[in-house]
């Protein structure tokens, strides 16, 4: 037995269980137990699992009981924490990803995924203290990034018209440079700056929710990495729409607006995070001639015009919305 297994074993002798067996897998910690296997989850930081658990009994209080919780030792905690971190232990599901390849299956699991993300972002919503822990980022956007891009789209595009080519390329960067203005608008309306955006997550998979017939589970999202609320919406929207093109993002957005409507300052940032030609601008770094990667370049247009659709069915969601009071 190894120290780190030791260790663990020592945290999980106060379960009101039998461990049979502590192992390592590709993906992390596992306890073998009388009533099943078991997650064994580590985080550095007990603020993190803090949070990470107050939305997990949320949703269990709403009625979504297919929660990965933590579970309750016998001393009543629901983690344990030592000078290496916190340790807690959940049930575990196997992944199971047919349900994303039958329609019908994949419009209930985004009605579901959509219903449980608002819930999520509404447990924050009268959360005075938030976390401000070393997993705590500025996310995607802010006043530099917003305009060193502009700067850098304008040095590229007086590139362009001094060697009189690449029109096709001049053409789409001046739609891109406009793209970058619109979203330095919606951004400085959010708030997004003075750190008035609620967090949540940095990115949400969509593995995360697990069909194991006939039931929903929500599982992971352990150790996240926070940030202003909404780009969990954008990935997970960018998902879906891989999958199932608009029907499935608008199946999306009508579950999250049955539930919880969106601010208008947060809306401002979701519609702020969708305009930013992001894929664009990533697809443009460090190129050494623009036209030697036209194919690179070109990807990362048809990317833009995912996210151009999917700001199409996000704007056109009135009913996802708070009214503007102003």
């Amino acid at each position: 037995m190894n120290l780190q297994e030791e260790r663990l074993r020592n945290h999980l002798d106060g379960y009101p269980f039998t461990i049979r067996e502590v192992r390592h897998e590709e993906n992390g910690w596992y306890a073998l137990t009388d009533r099943g296997k078991k997650r064994i989850i580590y985080c550095q930081d007990e603020n993190l699992i803090r949070w990470s658990h107050s939305w997990r009994e949320y949703l269990v209080n709403q009625g979504f009981r297919h929660v990965e919780r933590y579970l309750v030792n016998g001393q009543g905690e629901h983690w344990i924490s030592d000078l290496a971190g916190s340790y807690a232990l959940s049930d575990y599901w196997e992944q199971d990803y047919d349900w994303s390849k039958r329609n019908e299956l994949q419009m209930k699991g985004y009605q579901t995924f959509g219903e449980l993300l608002a819930h999520i972002h509404l447990c924050f919503d009268n959360v005075e203290e938030v976390y401000r822990g070393r997993y705590r980022k500025k996310g995607t956007l802010n006043e530099t990034r917003l305009k060193s891009s502009y700067r850098y789209l304008h040095a590229i595009i007086k590139e362009i018209e001094s060697r009189q080519s690449d029109n096709w390329l001049l053409y789409n960067l001046s739609r891109v440079a406009e793209r970058v203005r619109k979203a330095e608008a919606l951004y400085e309306a959010s708030g997004g700056e003075n750190d008035r955006t609620p967090l949540s997550f940095a990115h949400m998979p969509l593995s995360s929710l697990v069909y194991w017939e006939p039931c929903w589970y929500i599982t992971g999202l352990h150790n996240p990495v926070l940030v202003p609320r909404h780009e969990d919406t954008v990935t997970l929207l960018e998902q879906i729409y891989e999958i199932s093109d608009t029907e499935g993002v608008n199946q999306f957005l009508s579950a999250y607006a049955s539930v919880r409507r969106i601010p208008v300052p947060e809306k401002n940032y979701l519609l702020a995070l969708l305009c930013y030609p992001l894929p664009v601008l990533s697809g443009l770094e460090g190129l050494p001639q623009l036209s030697e990667e036209r194919e690179r370049i070109i990807a990362g247009f048809h990317l833009q015009g995912q996210r151009e659709k999917i700001l199409r069915c996000v704007t056109e969601m009135r009913v996802l919305y708070e009214e503007d009071s102003g």
